[in-house]
């Protein structure tokens, strides 16, 4: 993943001899982002700032409208994390039926091109907007009465990338908005008072979200509590950094672990399904389908299908013994490696097997 801002000369006349510092503190939130997920996909941003302080950080995200049902089948299809498989499983939050019974669903930008609905593009995918009066501490420990511009900057430009609800606006509603839930199976949509986050169906209640019924502002900003990068409000003197839970809720609204087709990838892990099928019937579907004769999951990598064609062909000796040692490391219940190359987010072609 590559986030690149274009600063506006208003960025840079606004923060005066302050606008080096700021443009390094902005770069710096974003490398947590980059270092955390592997997504494909180019972010463009608009940085802009503004003088005085009634503007303390506002984001603008550019939005894709996208029918429930292909939103759901994109989910399934890029799939890549522990936290994805909880989320589109049995019991996860992502119901296979439209939720919102027929409301209208959008992504940002960014997270449609992290969903394959969308190119990738050099086009902008939104902006967000500081207001430059107000103290902030740039870098090094946070001087009391100032504000961490680095947290500021995570909060505003997690919302360009799709951390931000609509929670039913003119019936419209975004990806977060399905991990809102007040209890087990008790989905909250809209938002209001007693929500929280969840990629379980509400069985597992892991941060509240802000009460926007109360005080009328972000639906999908954190309530309150310890000090967060994503909360609604933000105290002075105090570092507000990207916490797990944070972490956990981009990963399932749209990014995570995934390589660009033709990555060789090599991973270990113990084999749980191996399949031998008759030529051309090959396995999955979309964006996933594997046309291959032998099929190999592991325990490690649960989300993820391999697979190699076992044909009359030259390289027909190779891959039979590549089968032998699969099947010897099924039977042993012994773990193999295997290198692939990436066809899609959740298959690979194997093309070597080893012992580990």
């Amino acid at each position: 993943m590559i986030i690149t801002p274009t600063f506006t000369s208003g960025f840079t006349t606004n923060f005066g001899t302050n606008a080096a510092a700021a443009k390094a503190a902005w770069i710096a939130a974003a490398k947590v982002f980059t270092d955390a997920f592997s997504d494909p996909i180019h972010i463009n941003i608009t940085v802009d700032a503004v003088a005085g302080t009634a503007v303390f950080g506002r984001s603008f995200p550019g939005f894709v409208t996208i029918r429930y049902a292909d939103l759901f089948d994109r989910m399934n299809a890029y799939a890549s994390t522990q936290n994805d498989a909880i989320a589109v499983g049995p019991g996860g939050s992502i119901s296979t039926s439209d939720p919102s019974n027929g409301g209208t669903w959008q992504l940002t930008r960014a997270q449609a091109k992290a969903l394959g609905v969308i190119p990738d593009d050099t086009h902008d995918d939104g902006g967000t907007t500081f207001g430059a009066g107000n103290p902030f501490t740039f870098s090094g420990s946070i001087a009391a009465g100032t504000f961490d511009f680095k947290g500021i900057v995570a909060h505003e430009l997690t919302e360009v990338m799709g951390r931000l609800g609509l929670s039913g606006g003119n019936n419209t509603f975004s990806l977060i908005d399905i991990f809102s839930f007040t209890g087990p199976g008790a989905r909250s949509l809209r938002g209001g008072a007693g929500c929280f986050f969840s990629i379980d169906n509400g069985t597992t209640l892991l941060k509240q979200f802000n009460d926007s019924d109360a005080n009328h502002l972000d639906t999908r900003d954190w309530a309150g509590g310890t000090n967060d990068a994503f909360n609604q409000f933000s105290g002075s003197g105090v570092v507000n950094a990207v916490s797990a839970v944070d972490f956990q809720v981009m990963d399932v609204i749209g990014y995570g672990r995934v390589n660009p087709n033709g990555s060789v990838i090599e991973t270990v892990g113990h084999i749980t399904f191996l399949r031998a099928h008759e030529l051309g019937s090959g396995f999955g579907k979309g964006l996933n389908f594997l046309d291959a004769e032998v099929i190999v999951q592991l325990a490690e990598d649960p989300l993820r299908s391999f697979g190699f064609q076992l044909r009359a062909d030259a390289n027909l000796p190779t891959r039979t013994d590549m089968f032998d040692l699969l099947r010897s490391a099924f039977i042993a219940r012994r773990p193999i490696r295997l290198d692939y190359v990436t066809t899609g987010p959740r298959a690979g072609e194997i093309i070597r097997v080893a012992n580990p």
